[in-house]
């Protein structure tokens, strides 16, 4: 623009007339490029996918079965220390548009590209995060560039905050490294096998006996539930978590022994449930899904809070995982034992726990 009025006040001020054609032109460039970069910045949208990890050397996901990869809710699971194949997007309405760049923080690493045309078919690129740490990666502070060809009139438009993907906590069979105490405890535990004892509630289906709708908790909810009972001979654990753990390295540890405990109760046919004072449990329609038990384990402890139960469900076996020697968890601990549950525990680190059952020190690092 500056130019133009330069060569408008030349033209005038020397009377030759192709300096005001110059100005013209520019003047009509200048203005083209400011509608093109409007138009550009208006069709443009960032896209961002999770497909697919990179399995690390000791990741879990090799020796799990297909069927239950199959069953999972991501399109490949990725575990801790696993990399992750993140395809980064920009999509156009209707015809190419260009140049267009993009930049953002994927779990608090720096993420930065561009290019100078998008096809009408989108345009894509896969970045790799290596060696992943459990918990939700969320791509945050995106923020999506255009201008037009020359840059002269630029534009940046922030993009909202969503989570690609979530980093489940490793695992492994703990049967072979417990102690032969803490399988006595484990084997003498009584079994939920009457089929009567109540487990917990779930959504109505049809086909469902009237006599097994919970009136009260249905008139809670707003809808029709109905009580769940036990089927005969199903095992039943309940992992009774650390709340509050002292460190980030001792709740992934909390959140392995969890995972490794629940994958060998549910390898068994069995039912999970999770609780720890104060942070809301999974669903009880959950206990035998081992992909909702490692997700609840990866957001550990940071699990919203909507019904909190004051303790947790009946179980026929009880394994208390800890760090601390919170009060809540031990008196709950302590009263299955009193109604005749068996109990055992893992300590993770120095912490005294004033639990009389089987226990089982170890520190942060994995494998035990």
């Amino acid at each position: 623009m500056g130019l133009w009025l330069v060569l408008e006040w030349y033209g005038a001020a020397s009377e030759v007339p192709w300096l005001f054609l110059l100005a013209a032109w520019i003047l009509a460039f200048t203005v083209a490029a400011f509608a093109y970069a409007a138009w550009n910045r208006t069709g443009l949208r960032l896209r961002l996918e999770a497909r697919g990890s990179r399995p690390a050397a000791d990741s879990p996901v090799d020796a799990l079965p297909d069927n239950l990869l199959k069953s999972a809710p991501w399109p490949a699971p990725v575990f801790e220390g696993d990399g992750l194949k993140l395809e980064v997007g920009i999509t156009t309405s209707g015809a190419p548009r260009g140049p267009a760049w993009v930049t953002g923080l994927v779990g608090g690493r720096p993420v930065t590209l561009g290019t100078g045309l998008v096809p009408k078919d989108g345009w894509r690129r896969i970045e790799v995060l290596p060696q992943l740490r459990r918990g939700a990666i969320g791509a945050t502070g995106w923020q999506l560039g255009t201008s037009d060809p020359l840059g002269f009139f630029s534009g940046v438009r922030s993009c909202p905050d969503v989570e690609v993907a979530v980093v489940l906590p490793v695992f492994t069979s703990l049967v072979t490294s417990r102690q032969p105490r803490e399988l006595e405890a484990s084997i003498a535990a009584p079994r939920a096998g009457s089929g009567n004892e109540l487990f917990g509630i779930r959504e109505y289906r049809a086909g469902d006996s009237l006599r097994r709708i919970h009136w009260r908790s249905s008139a809670r909810h707003g809808e029709l539930v109905v009580r769940e009972y036990e089927p005969p001979g199903m095992r039943t654990l309940a992992i009774l978590v650390d709340p509050s753990p002292r460190s980030v390295e001792m709740a992934d540890q909390v959140a392995r022994l969890a995972a490794s405990e629940a994958w060998d109760c549910i390898r068994e046919g069995g039912r999970v449930s999770l609780w720890a004072p104060g942070l809301e449990p999974p669903e009880p329609s959950q206990g035998r899904d081992l992909w909702a038990i490692l997700e609840w384990l990866a957001r550990y402890p940071a699990v919203s809070s909507r019904e909190l139960t004051d303790a947790p469900p009946p179980s026929g076996e009880v394994v208390v995982i800890t760090g601390s020697a919170d009060r809540k968890l031990i008196d709950a601990a302590e009263l299955a034992k009193q109604r005749g549950v068996g109990v055992r525990a893992w300590i993770v680190g120095d912490a005294e726990l004033d639990l009389d059952a089987p226990a089982r020190r170890v520190g942060t690092a994995w494998p035990i």
